[in-house]
């Protein structure tokens, strides 16, 4: 593989979804029980225990960097798809979807964990997927507007159609 054809932002696709794949199998959820007495602690989920914040996201992100290699390396052709445009959209999505995984409750009942006394906060995992998530976020945001995109496309309906080779 020829790596001299990636550039920065592909870089940074590849890596944000490189990142999010080891820290999507780390603990997203850390839950400390037994308050002042200190009575233990226990990390645990995964990327895959949160479906809509967690594993869409995560398809998304290995998609788009799957996406990147073979259009880098020449394996796949461009054809009609604006694919930057596509990837701005589907790692947006999924920027989107694990801010608000990190940003809300990281665990359902949380709330009924912590009237008993239990602290359930975001887990390693959790945040190092969300700042992975991000960074391929922002990889396929460079490398749509250095390919003379605006983001102000992504508000015109027909413009986005184009994306898909609908004309």
């Amino acid at each position: 593989m020829d790596f001299s054809k990636f550039k920065t932002p592909d870089w940074l696709k590849v890596g944000g979804a490189l990142g999010f794949l080891i820290f999507g199998f780390m603990s997203w959820v850390k839950v400390d029980f037994g308050g002042e007495i200190g009575m233990g602690s226990n990390s645990g989920g995964s990327v895959f225990d949160f479906f809509f914040t967690g594993t869409i996201p995560w398809i998304l992100i290995m998609a788009s960097a799957i996406v990147t290699v073979l259009l880098a390396t020449g394996k796949m052709k461009q054809g009609k798809m604006n694919w930057p445009m596509l990837m701005v959209i589907a790692n947006g999505l999924a920027a989107v979807l694990l801010l608000i995984r990190i940003i809300f409750n990281p665990l359902d009942g949380k709330n009924e964990l912590e009237a008993m006394g239990v602290d359930v906060q975001r887990g390693i995992g959790m945040i190092l997927s969300v700042l992975a998530g991000l960074v391929a976020a922002a990889g396929s945001i460079m490398s749509f507007t250095a390919g003379g995109g605006n983001l102000k496309d992504l508000t015109d309906v027909n413009k986005i159609k184009d994306g898909f080779g609908q004309n």
